[in-house]
């Protein structure tokens, strides 16, 4: 293995943990999410968030659970014992407390997420560039909106994934226009 490859694998395990601890951080704000929609038990958590996090996050049953003992405790989620057949699950439910939270937490991670994008074009020598001040404008509201798959018609999906492939294209356009910008400024410094 060359010396260039083991640097780029070292790299990629590198980043492989940020991102894993990235993800950790988010894993509480997600069940909220989840939640705001309906009760829903457990393994019904799970595949929300891997339907709605495009598989981004697929969380297992350890790194769920105990996020949700965590919620509960604090007083944003709350449960019901319910019987299915002879099992017993629990099925969990925001509350009003967890809304309120959830509301603050949005309203960070929205910032947080502009802040970063902010810092990224302006790292990469785009400060006047066309992406618009808002990342929900750049993004496109449509794909924060409620889009679940779970418990939808055939149909529902393919509606739900026709949108937002729609929707993702038209931000690889936007997207595309920065790349063209950027090849615009270095055309324009290999000419000076």
């Amino acid at each position: 293995m060359s010396r260039k490859q083991e640097n780029i694998e070292k790299i990629d395990a590198i980043a492989d943990a940020i991102e894993k601890s990235m993800k950790k951080g988010h894993i509480s704000t997600l069940i909220l999410l989840a939640l705001k929609k309906g009760p829903s038990h457990g393994y019904s958590l799970m595949q929300i968030i891997k339907d709605d996090t495009y598989g981004v996050w697929n969380p297992t049953a350890s790194s769920l659970y105990p996020h949700l003992s965590s919620l509960t405790e604090k007083g944003l989620i709350e449960f019901k014992s319910e019987m299915e057949g002879k099992r017993e699950r629990k099925v969990y439910e925001i509350t009003e407390k967890g809304k309120n939270t959830l509301n603050k937490l949005i309203e960070r991670q929205q910032n947080m997420r502009i802040s970063l994008v902010s810092m990224i074009m302006s790292t990469i020598g785009i400060t006047d560039s066309n992406i618009p001040n808002g990342l929900e404008t750049f993004l496109g509201p449509e794909l924060l909106e409620e889009t679940s798959l779970v418990d939808k018609t055939i149909d529902e999906k393919l509606e739900i994934l026709s949108t937002r492939k729609m929707i993702i294209s038209q931000i690889v356009r936007k997207l595309q226009n920065v790349v063209d910008e950027i090849d615009q400024r270095v055309e324009s410094l290999k000419a000076n």
